[in-house]
């Protein structure tokens, strides 16, 4: 995780600006530990060294406050040491001692055991710290050396500082000495609210990734709380995220589920309960009157601990708006399907300026422990719990963009104040807020960019009912049912005219499938005719293909009552004879009578498809070859009449040469075969979203390629093997699993958009995805596979976020359960 070294700056200019105050505490309790030895010493001589030690110390103290914050800036700048571990990190002074005069060792002595006495009760604090700074400086691994707020840092500029205003080295370690257990109070929790600062910016901690989750932050995380809220003398157990859950293992908590609350009563109090998820998901799930009695004194006891703990995070300090904004952008410059999901919580600090007060997490927490002092009954107070715990899931589901998981959380004050009347609501799924959640998450599945302008135009109504609602204070769920109805008309007027569009192209496309499926059935019939038998190969790729659609299509079209409109199917006739050359060269008469009308026919019905004479025309020139002996009778006689100067271009020079009319037909052509997919004609394609695909010569669909990276989807026009050879399996199974309304991540243009499926074909051979601003995009089963297995075109999982979230909390418990059977 790359964190802008902003924030590492907003560290230390916190650290620089608290010094001052800092060092005044040490100096002070250093001359209040000085006096009590001094009065406590019976040596003559050591009771005047001590009383000079604390009186030069307070003579020197106002100097040292001013000092102290310039000279930390300059060991802070200071390049560091060869890497070391972090124990001897922390006590690398001890390495002076060979390098010092012999009237300094007992000061650098004293240095030594400060660094060692402060190992132990730091050592837990600085475990985490160093791992967070190690991220902030751009690290993957910890190293303790290179962290600037290290003890070894503020011991050495603390000594070296003594030393410009004190020669005697004696005095100095005296000083030392004594300063030793307020230092060690102060940087504990200097270390304790940079931790959590850090912690609400998400910072990762080197060497290892962790999720702030509400359920198991790290024993790092619950001993920095701990330690702040014992710092300024509250209960213990506090921290954004939580503690982990409670083990049921024991009978005392065990009673909690079945009716013995007063034992354990003041578990449900805490803002992070310890009850644990399977006692959460069957209140939910079923309820019951075990739930309906009162809450006992130690739970209101407890309550009041949670709050004052509450009141003393709330004076750390918060990150400024411009960090928040900053964490937020750090992965912009990705392709959308790669950037990692941004982790957000219930701990999260959010926008100031989107959510108002409600950003800070402890603004959050404080309605929640209000409510839990206005609770009641027990359903209440677990209800309130359900509540968070939901809020935290759907908060941590990767599939949901950040912004709309962060909306949740801004949302959870109002979601808590319904659970008070309420407290199951979230089993109900026709809930207003329920709804409201649900809706909102399944609408921003149609975006895939947090930082698209349409996923702005989107949020932002969001935004406002939310932070609306979140205005209320009310316990009634019509607020929401209000809230959603607003949204939902808006959305539905932003929809209206891509519906249109997109009920205009599926109808064109069914059409197209409905056209097809006719005009199998009409090829199979006109396979049964006696006289295609002798028919060439071409005439019956023709009739069984382009004829077929034109027949059908004509059919589809047609008024009620008509029974060859157009007159395509009676034409079959004619222009089966024509092409018996034994029979038309005793005839040439009738055959020079029927082609024009013939031909008239022929072109009309191929127009019909939006077929143009040039892609027609090897077609009707290899036609024209076929009667070229007729009209060679014809010919002479046209010469024998006409003008020696001006004669008549009758020669079959011009012709298209692609067709050989002189090929018998096949036995593969003899017997017609329905298309894989139905044919579209060029409006269809460009309807159905196929726009860089193109038609052959007879209209036959072609594949499309997958894009390469460097360009957008284009056509491939050599032939395509049968079946699925080079398609991976999963491809295959992904795809047959795919269902209309599902939705995916699809790569076209050079550009990452969000589909949604609205269309398969019956047969599963063609599918239309539609992207926004209602653009189709249709193709093949083997161009949509080949796309799934390119990975540019990817599913997104868009299954029920509250109802996904509800079954999370029993399977969390279930393996929690199995773990600990293992």
């Amino acid at each position: 995780m790359k964190v802008p070294p902003r924030l590492l700056q907003q560290c230390l200019g916190e650290v620089l600006e608290d010094a001052p105050a800092m060092l005044g505490r040490w100096l002070d309790a250093a001359v209040d530990s000085l006096k009590e030895a001094e009065r406590r010493s019976t040596d003559t001589a050591q009771r005047e060294r001590l009383g000079q030690a604390w009186w030069r110390m307070r003579q020197e103290r106002a100097g040292w406050v001013g000092d102290y914050a310039r000279l930390l800036r300059e060991a802070f700048a200071m390049p560091t040491d060869a890497p070391q571990s972090s124990r001897s990190a922390l006590l690398s002074e001890s390495t002076y001692l060979s390098l010092v005069e012999d009237d300094a060792v007992t000061e650098s002595i004293e240095s030594a055991r400060l660094l060692q006495s402060l190992l132990p009760p730091l050592e837990q604090e600085l475990k985490v710290l160093d791992a967070l700074m190690s991220s902030l400086q751009g690290l993957s691994t910890v190293q303790a050396e290179l962290n600037p707020l290290r003890p070894a840092v503020f011991v050495r500029t603390l000594r070296d500082m003594m030393a410009l205003d004190e020669p005697e080295s004696q005095i100095r370690a005296l000083w030392l000495r004594h300063c030793g257990p307020a230092i060690g109070d102060e940087l504990k929790a200097l270390y304790v609210r940079l931790t959590l600062v850090l912690q609400r910016a998400n910072v990762q901690e080197a060497g290892y990734r962790v999720r702030l989750l509400a359920e198991a932050p790290g024993a790092a995380a619950r001993a920095a709380a701990n330690a702040a809220r014992a710092a300024r003398g509250g209960a213990a157990g506090w921290s954004p995220s939580g503690p982990a859950p409670l083990d049921f293992g024991n009978d005392s908590t065990r009673d909690l589920h079945f009716g013995n609350f007063m034992q354990d009563m003041p578990q449900l109090a805490r803002l992070h309960t310890l009850v644990d998820n399977q006692y959460l998901h069957n209140f939910l799930e079923k309820g019951g009157q075990r739930y309906e009695q009162s809450l006992a004194p130690e739970y209101y006891e407890q309550v009041s601990e949670e709050l004052a703990a509450i009141e003393a995070f709330a004076a750390i300090p918060t990150l400024d708006e411009s960090m928040v904004v900053q964490r937020s952008q750090q992965y912009k410059a990705l392709p959308v399907v790669d950037r990692p999901a941004r982790e957000v919580d219930i701990g999260t600090q959010l926008s100031q300026k989107s959510w108002g007060d409600f950003a800070a997490a402890h603004e959050r927490a404080r309605v929640l422990m209000q409510l839990k002092q206005k609770a009641e009954r027990v359903a209440q107070a677990m209800g309130l719990d359900v509540v968070r715990k939901l809020v935290n899931q759907v908060a941590q589901d990767p599939l949901l963009l950040a912004p709309v998981r962060e909306a949740v959380v801004a949302l959870e004050p109002s979601l808590l104040r319904l659970a008070m009347a309420n407290p199951r609501f979230f089993s109900e799924d026709s809930h207003p807020a329920r709804r409201l959640v649900e809706c909102v998450a399944q609408r921003s599945f149609k975006y895939n960019d947090e930082f698209g302008s349409e996923f702005a135009e989107f949020f932002l109504p969001v935004q406002q009912a939310f932070n609306a609602l979140n205005e209320l204070e009310t316990e009634d769920s019509q607020a929401f049912a209000i809230a959603l109805d607003e949204l939902l008309q808006e959305w539905e007027g932003q929809d209206r005219q891509d519906l249109a569009a997109q009920d205009d192209n599926l109808q064109a496309i069914r059409h197209a499938e409905a056209r097809q499926t006719l005009a199998d059935q009409v090829a199979w019939e006109l396979s049964q005719r006696p006289d295609v038998d002798h028919a060439p190969g071409f005439i019956l790729d023709f009739l069984y293909g382009p004829w077929a659609l034109a027949i059908a299509s004509a059919q589809l079209n047609a008024e009620k009552g008509q029974t060859d409109p157009g007159g395509y199917r009676k034409v079959v006739s004619n222009l089966l004879w024509s092409t018996q050359k034994e029979v038309t060269l005793r005839m040439p008469a009738q055959l020079l009578d029927m082609v024009p009308g013939m031909l008239a026919t022929l072109h009309a019905g191929l127009e019909s498809l939006g077929r143009s004479r040039v892609e027609t025309k090897p077609f009707f020139d290899a036609l024209m070859r076929l009667h070229q002996p007729v009209l060679g009778l014809r010919r002479a006689r046209v010469r024998a009449d006409a003008s020696a100067s001006n004669p008549i271009p009758l020669e079959a020079s011009s012709m298209s040469m692609e067709l050989d009319e002189t090929l018998a037909a096949t036995p593969e052509q003899r017997k017609p075969r329905k298309s894989d997919q139905p044919w579209l004609g060029r409006d269809e394609l460009e309807a159905a979203g196929f726009q860089d695909t193109m038609p052959t010569d007879f209209a036959e669909l072609i594949e499309v390629r997958a894009p390469n990276e460097a360009g957008p989807l284009h056509p491939d026009g050599e032939a395509e093997p049968d079946g699925d050879e080079g398609i991976p399996f999963d491809a295959v199974a992904l795809l047959a699993g795919l269902r209309e309304g599902d939705w995916v991540d699809l790569y076209s243009h050079r550009e990452w958009l969000r589909a949604q499926l609205i269309w398969a074909s019956n047969r599963g051979t063609l599918f239309m995805f539609v992207s926004r601003g209602g653009r189709p995009h249709s193709m093949t089963k083997r161009s949509c596979e080949r796309l799934i297995a390119n990975r540019l075109l990817r599913l997104v999982d868009g299954q029920s976020v509250v109802g996904k979230a509800i079954n999370a909390i029993a399977a969390d418990q279930a393996l929690a359960a199995e773990s600990m059977s293992a």
